[in-house]
């Protein structure tokens, strides 16, 4: 049976993963505009999508969520190394797919079909119970 340590921490590496996310994409994109380097197509232009990328990484809105979620990799190694694979890879990604509509959702993200991704969101967090129900039941 899984463990309620266990349990959290796969859940806390969906949340993560999932709710950096969104924060990212949306650092990224207002990185992209605020650029001041000229996108002029003279020599040097390799040179210019360098610069671009340190200037991106250089905002602490790509950053920090992308520490965060860096750091959610690094809980998930150390799951890995102690739990159910079969349990902990599905666990994990699903409920960071849960956890990204959440936060997109709060962000104020315009999702095109919202029924569509709630239905969505209920059916993998019905998966994930039933993989948890089903790894509980074959340990016993």
């Amino acid at each position: 049976m899984i463990s309620s340590t266990e349990a959290i921490s796969l859940l806390l590496v969906g949340a993560l993963w999932g709710c950096t996310n969104p924060f990212m994409r949306q650092g990224s994109i207002e990185s992209k505009n605020t650029s001041t380097i000229n996108t002029s197509q003279e020599e040097g232009e390799e040179s210019t999508s360098v610069l671009k990328s340190l200037f991106r990484l250089a905002k602490i809105k790509v950053w920090l969520p992308y520490l965060i979620n860096q750091l959610g990799s690094l809980l998930y190694y150390k799951q890995l190394a102690s739990s159910n694979l079969t349990l902990s890879v599905p666990v994990c990604n699903a409920t960071a797919m849960v956890f990204s509509c959440i936060t997109s959702f709060f962000l104020g993200e315009r999702v095109n079909q919202p029924g569509r991704a709630a239905l969505g969101v209920i059916l993998v967090l019905l998966g994930v119970q039933i993989c948890m129900y089903s790894s509980s039941e074959s340990s016993n």
